[in-house]
């Protein structure tokens, strides 16, 4: 049998062995290095002396017993004479040359070794040189240090580093050998298929084997989770992915996917998990500022980092938080940057939508090139407005001002940008007639232009000032700017600018209308890419928003509950419309009070504002008093979720009627089955509130699709509705109602988007007529 190749850049095993020291919160170089650092290498390239080769591809086999390792990387520059031959490694810096020096940076000095060996071996030659060119970013100027070596000290070197990776290597493939045999022999680890769950399951190994996207859309209760689970573990077997993404911006979703992955490795799955924690919640540190002289997880790092990877990965297969944070303290890592590590050791990798699509904060160690992964995408119907969200981006006079005197201080160069960038929002505000307002501008270049040089300016101090505390508005100006930067590469056609004056203060923003071929891009850095809900309507809509092309797949499955399971009335003699609400609320909270009175149970109201809501609780409070009540409140904490749904219990003695928010924390992500929820009202069709930017998505889909207020308001809305709707029936044995009051409900184009457990919904024309038509669904 032949040998398996595992193929590992120069760079990445260098800075993965031979890293050590602090964690510091100044790793900036690399934000203009990314940008800059092609360039300089290309300039200094052709300003060197004759004879020098560019870009030399090297590469070197090393065959181990049970595997070839392929060690391979571009030199920057290869200078051959008469007399000797020279290994030219360039690095670009904000440093002082003069405080660069021999042992400046060990691991540069690894990595072109590690070339001058390959070149060595591959021309056979017995001496060599070793030139590192550092070039400052700020003084233009130029140092090269030099080191001779022969071929034994090289050989040696590299064979020693070489050695030190397979180990890491050799668990790698002892682990993926145990895991494919054991998949090979996965049954599915329940006693049959519900409803619907082959065909999802089928339709999800095929996306995965013919590398295209799939939509899904899949009710509560079909098993969604190892639907997709299952049959990404089974492709990974047979060697169609490297590696899953389960995707999901909620965290009880995640711990289902904890538990689905759990009954599996009970089944008999030899599988290794983590679940990515947000820095801010996992930080061992309280002002999460990455400071060795602060903190004492940050302080030696790197020295200690790569045994507690080892330590983590031998030792556990289900790495959730807790289990980072252990093995964090044991060792004094920092859990953030452990858990990152980890997260390139494991089959799984269970973490936000961010981690892929967010161009400020995607894994790059994963998706700065593409890779055999497959994505799998939950709660699907939530990434249109993320994406929107991630990919936008904003500046604000007002922040700039207060860094005005810090800047002037301490950072000459970057006042001299806040200058300019101040003239040009003072500039914007002049074009206002009033001093409240927006204006659509077109595509700030000379902003960016400025915002570009202010970064740089900052970049360079931070990382000469980075033994120093940094003011931490600073440091968030900077990384806005950043981020700005970031998104105002990817403005094209499909954003839009605009500009809010508000008094004194000016914003701009870098408006993502469109982020469909985005998320697109996205997704391309691995073979598949699954994404599912169980409200993903309608359909075309979403594939459409989430980057689908017309070769990619949609399935949408029957509910896996009988129909009689749940009742859907339709009011069509009410109307929600914001100018008719004062008149219509009486006989709202009448239709409300005659749903409820049949069944002693659980209730919940839905309703498109908390003022709409608020204004039908205390009404509903004057005419009947004695029912039991409670109301959601804004910015509720978890303790203020928790006490609310604590209230559902399983048959209550006397009813609960709940009065909530469509689209807030109790429309979606909560799970009420059996007993503890009887019904929901649904007040209204769920449009997004009226904004600029709502409108001007509108504006954009009437000009690209003749479908604006479908894709800006009506389409959201309508999942909103659905995923309220969606609380009632969790599981197959559940029974109970939804009620929707809005006449707008019974127009075509509402009926059209109704889902199929709907389709023998009942008309009803008064509070007693709903009453009626609940009572004999009880009855039966």
């Amino acid at each position: 049998m032949d040998k398996p190749v595992i193929r590992i850049s120069v760079r990445n095993m260098v800075e993965f062995l031979l890293r050590s020291g602090d964690i510091k919160s100044s790793g900036y170089i690399g934000i203009q290095g990314l940008r800059q650092g092609a360039k300089i290498h290309r300039k200094l390239q052709k300003e060197m002396e004759e004879g020098y080769q560019p870009e030399v591809r090297l590469s070197y086999d090393i065959s181990f017993d049970d595997f070839i390792l392929t060690v391979d990387g571009i030199a920057d520059g290869i200078i051959t004479t008469q007399d000797e031959v020279i290994i030219d490694e360039i690095k670009s810096t904000f440093t002082p040359l003069e405080m660069v020096e021999q042992q400046y940076n060990l691991l540069h000095w690894a990595q072109a070794k590690c070339y001058a060996w390959m070149y060595m071996a591959q021309e056979d030659i017995r001496d060599i040189t070793v030139r590192l060119t550092y070039y400052n970013v700020d003084t233009y100027d130029i140092k090269q240090l030099q080191q001779n070596f022969n071929y034994e000290e090289l050989h040696d070197f590299f064979f020693d580093l070489a050695s030190r990776y397979a180990r890491w290597v050799r668990f790698s493939l002892g682990h993926v050998k145990q895991r494919d045999r054991s998949i090979k022999d996965l049954p599915f680890p329940f006693a049959e298929y519900r409803k619907g769950q082959r065909g999802l399951a089928a339709a999800v190994y095929r996306a995965i084997r013919d590398e295209k996207m799939l939509f899904a859309q899949a009710s509560t209760g079909t098993g969604k989770t190892i639907s997709v689970l299952f049959p990404a573990v089974k492709a990974m077997g047979e060697s169609m992915g490297d590696k899953i993404f389960y995707l999901t911006a909620k965290a009880v979703a995640r711990q289902v996917v904890e538990q689905t992955i759990r009954i599996m490795m009970d089944a008999g799955l030899i599988y290794k998990s983590i679940t990515l924690t947000a820095k801010e919640k996992i930080c061992f540190c309280e002002s999460m500022v990455c400071d060795p002289e602060v903190c004492v997880y940050a302080r030696g790092h790197f020295d200690r980092v790569n045994d507690a990877v080892m330590d983590i990965i031998v030792n556990e297969d289900m790495i959730t938080r807790e289990i980072v944070e252990k093995y964090a303290k044991k060792h004094r890592v920092c859990p953030f940057e452990f858990e990152l590590d980890v997260s390139l050791w494991v089959d799984c990798v269970i973490c936000d939508y961010n981690y892929l699509f967010d161009p400020g904060s995607y894994l790059r160690r994963f998706f700065e090139n593409s890779g055999d992964y497959i994505f799998l995408v939950d709660e699907a119907h939530n990434l249109v407005e993320r994406a929107r969200d991630m990919y936008s981006a904003e500046l604000s006079k007002k922040a700039f001002m207060k860094q005005r005197q810090l800047l002037k201080q301490l950072i000459p160069g970057a006042y001299k940008e806040f200058v300019r960038i101040n003239r040009l929002f003072i500039q914007m505000r002049k074009k206002f007639e009033r001093k409240y307002g927006m204006l659509i501008m077109d595509f700030p270049s000379e902003l960016c232009r400025h915002v570009e040089r202010f970064v740089h300016a900052v970049d360079g101090f931070l990382v000469d000032n980075r033994q120093t505390k940094v003011d931490e508005d600073l440091l968030e100006l900077f990384f806005s700017c950043r981020s700005f930067l970031a998104v105002s590469n990817l403005y094209d056609e499909r954003y839009v600018t605009y500009v809010i004056r508000d008094n004194d203060e000016v914003k701009l923003k870098l408006f993502c209308l469109d982020p469909s071929y985005l998320l697109r891009n996205a997704c391309s850095k691995g073979r598949a890419a699954i994404f599912f809900s169980g409200t993903l309507q309608p359909l075309h809509f979403y594939k459409d928003m989430l980057g689908g092309e017309e070769t990619d797949r949609i399935i949408c499955l029957p509910p896996p509950f009988p129909p009689d399971n749940l009742c859907v009335a339709v009011a069509g003699n009410i109307s929600t419309k914001y100018k008719d609400r004062h008149d219509s609320c009486e006989l709202l909270v009448r239709y409300i009070k005659k749903a409820v009175e049949h069944k002693t149970g659980n209730y919940l109201v839905f309703f498109p504002s908390f003022e709409y809501m608020e204004n039908a609780y205390e009404l509903y409070r004057l005419l009947w008093p004695e029912d039991h009540t409670i109301v959601q409140t804004p910015n509720m904490d978890d303790d203020e979720r928790k006490d609310f749904l604590s209230c559902f219990c399983e048959n209550p003695a006397r009813s609960l009627i709940a009065f909530a928010v469509m689209g807030g924390i109790f429309s979606e992500g909560i799970d009420l089955a059996g007993e503890r929820l009887a019904g929901a009202i649904i007040v209204g069709v769920g449009l997004p509130q009226l904004s600029l930017e709502r409108d001007l998505v509108l504006e954009y889909f009437n000009r690209t699709k003749g479908q604006g207020f479908e894709y800006a308001y009506m389409f959201p809305g309508m999942n909103r509705v659905l995923q309220a709707a969606g609380r009632v029936i969790r599981g197959q044995d559940d029974r109970g109602f939804v009620l929707l009051l809005d006449e707008r409900f019974l127009q075509r184009r509402y009926l059209n988007l109704f889902p199929l457990e709907w389709r023998y919904y009942k008309r009803v024309r008064s509070p007693e007529e709903a009453s009626k038509v609940i009572a004999n669904f009880w009855n039966k």
